[in-house]
């Protein structure tokens, strides 16, 4: 028997490279390689093998047991039409590793802050003496966590909607769901279907498990709840709580038979209500799991967050700098402008995902943005929706745009890097550009 990998990516090596060190022969298909570029690892051994995508067609299917799909196959790819015709089962490898692990899962959807929450629950049980395997769609893949002599005790992992929409048994013991923005539309072409994949982080639990979701602006929780078998963990921010876990006066109450304190917001050093959203998930997550109040509370206060995600640069002659590269989709970007003070000069562009900016209207009239600042191949379709009364400065690249951010800053502005596009016109990904942008600011300011 043998195994077809789509994508040769991250998750795809870590499966290839499982595979071959199990003795299975693995077929790999990627649109973005061929021969010469695929690494020597798998390329010299005798059980890999490579075919393009364009003569997969060719290939003889009896043999292949299954098929692991990276995320960047979208669902309208040729070549699943072509492997439902030859009966061959397509999973993520999120499903693929979920099958082999061990450990109890700890699974964080939703469409902003997975990072941030799934990266804040590992270190919350990290200080509490659990071995953690932190991953997922951030960082390492889950199926690296089978080659690795840890005995783990919990696996938080980060799941996007690519991973979800292709599960048939993975069961997370504890899973959350965050948010829900417009986002991937261009792969799941309607909010409706990236819903319903992002919805399927609770299909395989149990009455036994536990479901956390976020009441703080509900809406589309109420379907959720209809089909759910585990135990409901209620969190909401602003909001008091019959059950569960709120933020209200500052503090972090948890409600069992009655309300207790677990923790004040001084003690978190992340701004924005959505990080009081992510923090509150994290902390619900612990709890439940029984750590305590004290080691919650001390692990919280020396979190620092997560580089790209709304993260401080610098103050450079009272001017603060903010990389928040990461946010690729107007709801992002919003989230970010309401995290921060004003006044903001704001940098957006990039390849935008969707043609719609009307999400950053209101932000826009809010009076908190100074001055916008928009670069990359989409410039031109984002400037259509910025009102005419709010200075718009046009550029080809994110060096110009730092250096007129430079040139209009004055003391007490804020300058925000959040795009609301994708990397993908200039850079290889959000990280290369939010490390470019950290670069050009202490260049440009110094």
């Amino acid at each position: 028997m043998s195994f077809l990998v789509l994508g040769l990516g991250r998750t795809g090596s870590a499966v290839t490279r499982y595979l071959l060190t199990c003795g299975e022969t693995v077929i790999v298909t990627d649109d973005r390689l061929s021969w010469d570029s695929v690494p020597e690892e798998f390329a010299s051994h005798p059980l890999f093998r490579f075919v393009p995508s364009a003569e997969l067609a060719g290939c003889d299917f009896a043999p292949i047991k299954e098929c692991i799909a990276s995320p960047g196959f979208p669902p309208h790819h040729p070549l699943f039409s072509l492997l439902m015709e030859k009966g061959i089962p397509v999973v993520s490898e999120i499903e693929f590793a979920a099958r082999l692990v061990t450990f109890p899962l700890i699974g964080v959807t939703g469409s902003c802050g997975k990072s941030t929450t799934v990266a804040l629950i590992g270190h919350i049980l990290g200080r509490a003496g659990f071995s953690v395997f932190v991953g997922g769609n951030f960082g390492t893949a889950l199926t690296e966590s089978l080659e690795t002599p840890t005995r783990w005790d919990w696996g938080v992992v980060e799941l996007s909607s690519f991973q979800l929409e292709r599960i048939t048994t993975a069961r997370f013991h504890i899973a959350t769901f965050l948010n829900l923005f417009a986002n991937h539309l261009d792969y799941h072409q309607t909010l409706e279907r990236y819903f319903r994949a992002k919805s399927r982080i609770f299909e395989n639990q149990r009455k036994e498990d536990i479901g956390i979701l976020n009441f703080t602006s509900p809406g589309w929780q109420t379907r959720l709840v209809k089909g759910m078998k585990a135990r409901i963990v209620p969190v909401a921010v602003s909001k008091r709580l019959q059950e569960g876990f709120y933020i209200q006066g500052g503090k972090i109450w948890e409600v069992r038979a009655q309300a207790r304190e677990v923790l004040s917001l001084e003690q978190y050093s992340l701004p924005g209500k959505h990080n009081w959203e992510n923090l509150l998930v994290a902390v619900a997550v612990a709890r439940t799991i029984g750590v305590g109040e004290d080691l919650v509370a001390e692990a919280v206060s020396d979190f620092r967050g997560l580089p790209h995600r709304l993260e401080w640069v610098g103050c450079v002659d009272g001017v603060n700098y903010f990389n928040d590269s990461k946010s690729t989709t107007p709801a992002a970007t919003r989230v970010a402008v309401e995290a921060l003070g004003g006044p903001l000069i704001l940098i957006l562009g990039g390849k935008a995902k969707i043609d719609d900016f009307s999400e950053l209207v209101d932000v826009f009239g809010s009076g908190k943005i100074k001055e916008v600042i928009i670069y990359g191949v989409s410039r031109s379709l984002i400037a259509r929706f910025i009102p005419p009364d709010l200075p718009v400065h046009l550029v080809s690249s994110l060096p110009e745009a730092v250096a007129v951010a430079k040139k209009v800053a004055r003391r007490g502005d804020v300058v925000l890097l959040s795009p609301a596009c994708t990397s993908w016109d200039q850079y290889k990904d959000f990280e290369e550009r939010g490390a470019h942008f950290r670069e050009l600011v202490v260049r440009e300011v110094s």
